[in-house]
């Protein structure tokens, strides 16, 4: 006889349940009569935090959604709560937890670790070998090695390997999706809010007091709304509205193809206002490649009649200089004539006078812990390519540049010759030409590592590994 506990280890008698409930309220008083009110609620939340804890096992796509939600938003709490540790470090434990549920999720079935066995599992695991050996880098020590292997390496290991076991399905995309589109209209109104009702004390402080000061200048206000900065912020919803335009026109349902609609309008309107000149290279460079992978006649001419008319109205008018946003973006397509832009020039040459004196760089965690007779002392990395360059030196910039454009030509190769069903592959193409996007503004911006951008783009990736197992599913089920 099969026994009951085995195929479901977390149910209770309802006698027990009743007697825990009556014992925890007896319990609760007497501690809110011993030890005050504070007390007691501490304790009566108890009971909540096992059931979300029993949710997150039964369910392990709801502990990776809280996750995701995290690395959206931490660095925003972390402006206006005092965290005991660095907002990082949280990260790091929401992902060792939902690692941790999933293991327990094993009691309830199977978990398919094959789905975590594909071609970016391995890129990004000779990545993280390779940086985990700069451990070993005399120019830089095991501490700043350690603030920085997170980011660079450990992530974009360990989100595809989490995305692809327990995001399996094709609807789980669709959820992603969702959860992502409402993060990017909190993170547009909250922008908007910066704009027309001003910056709270929080963000006064870290405009003041924190390095923010760069946002307050002369051609006008650069909002940020949660983000670690404006750069991160106008490039994450280039990117957010590259994808969800491109997956509004493949999208089935009407009112997902009006809210994805709805979301990259926003997502546009946010970039403009970041005043981020970067961010408007991704989506010239997102519809470029998405053009040129549906080879279409009807996308084609549409998309080169936007882009011309958009890169002329830039270039070569002065319509609506009087808006700080346009005006801003404006001189991206001027950047010659960019004083920031001359500065990051400059900056460069400093570095490759002594850069070539380390195949392997400087160490992980160098460029943020420059000393003041260090090399790098003063000088501003200002882009993720540099900043990988800088760390881990010519040898590491070829693998990392080598791994980014193979996982771009395999998302082109399985949407020309391996996805069937429309809508998937439309989708895949819209992540693809986003993607695409972001590896040009990471040659400009410091933005692909930084939360919520670099885990975003690092799901994302996962799911274009996936897509051929979906396309499957799909055709199966139709």
């Amino acid at each position: 006889m099969s026994d009951p506990l085995h195929k479901n280890p977390i149910s209770f008698n309802k006698a027990v349940i009743y007697t825990s409930i009556i014992a925890g309220l007896v319990l609760m008083t007497f501690l809110i009569w011993r030890s005050g009110l504070a007390t007691g609620l501490l304790f009566a939340c108890i009971p909540f935090v096992c059931l979300i804890i029993i949710a997150f096992i039964k369910k392990p796509i709801v502990a990776y959604l809280y996750l995701y939600v995290v690395n959206f938003l931490i660095m925003g709490i972390g402006r206006y709560v005092n965290l005991p540790i660095p907002p990082g470090v949280i990260v790091d434990i929401s992902i060792l937890m939902t690692l941790l549920f999933l293991f327990f999720h094993t009691l309830y079935g199977r978990i398919d670790w094959r789905r975590a066995i594909h071609p970016l599992f391995f890129l990004s695991l000779i990545w993280l070998l390779y940086c985990f050996v700069e451990a070993l880098n005399p120019s830089s020590s095991v501490g700043q090695w350690a603030t920085s292997v997170r980011s660079i390496a450990i992530y974009i290991f360990l989100f595809p390997i989490l995305t692809s076991v327990i995001c399996n399905r094709y609807k789980h995309l669709k959820i992603f999706l969702l959860v992502w589109a409402v993060l990017v209209l909190f993170a547009v109104l909250k922008a908007f809010v910066q704009k027309y009702h001003g910056f709270d004390s929080a963000e006064l402080a870290w405009l003041t007091l924190s390095g923010g000061h760069t946002h307050l200048i002369h051609s006008g206000i650069r909002y940020f709304s949660f983000f670690t900065d404006a750069a991160n912020f106008g490039c994450h919803m280039a990117f957010a509205f590259v994808v969800f335009s491109i997956s509004a026109i493949y999208i089935k349902s009407t009112k997902l193809r009006v809210f994805f609609t709805i979301v990259s309008i926003a997502a546009i309107y946010g970039m403009m206002i970041s005043g981020t000149r970067t961010a408007i290279i991704i989506p010239f460079v997102g519809f470029t490649c998405f053009v040129l992978i549906v080879r279409q006649w009807k996308w084609i001419i549409a998309g080169c009649a936007v882009l011309v008319a958009t890169f002329m109205f830039f270039n070569f008018t002065y319509i609506g200089q009087e808006n700080t946003s346009i005006r801003r973006m404006r001189t991206a397509f001027r950047f010659q004539q960019d004083a920031s832009y001359q500065v990051r020039i400059d900056n460069q040459g400093k570095m490759a006078q002594f850069m070539g004196d380390y195949p392997f760089g400087l160490g992980l965690g160098s460029s943020k812990h420059a000393e003041e007779d260090g090399l790098l002392y003063n000088i501003a990395t200002d882009s993720s390519l540099v900043y990988i360059w800088v760390e881990t030196g010519i040898v590491g910039l070829i693998l990392y540049l080598a791994i980014l454009l193979f996982i771009l030509i395999l998302s082109i190769y399985y949407i020309l010759r391996k996805l069937k069903h429309p809508e998937l592959k439309g989708i895949v193409t819209a992540i693809t030409a986003g993607y695409a996007g972001m590896l040009v503004a990471g040659y400009a911006n410091e933005v692909l590592h930084q939360f919520p951008t670099g885990p975003t783009i690092y799901i994302c990736l996962a799911f274009i590994m996936m897509s051929p197992l979906l396309d499957k599913e799909l055709r199966n089920e139709g």
